[in-house]
């Protein structure tokens, strides 16, 4: 049990370290700066609509 948990926090690790990687790859590749967020390394972002007001 305990090593499965520690599989699935190494591969989770990997890949999101392996996603900074790439990222930073495309970036340099475009010649635009290397940005790391560390409040939201898989760079989520909310997809639902959003309320609009109408008048």
């Amino acid at each position: 049990m305990v090593t499965n948990i520690s599989y699935i926090f190494l591969i989770s690790v990997l890949l999101i370290l392996g996603g900074w990687a790439f990222k930073a790859l495309i970036s340099l590749a475009q010649g635009k700066p290397i940005v790391i967020n560390f409040k939201n390394p898989l760079n989520l972002k909310a997809r639902w609509p959003k309320e609009t007001k109408d008048k």
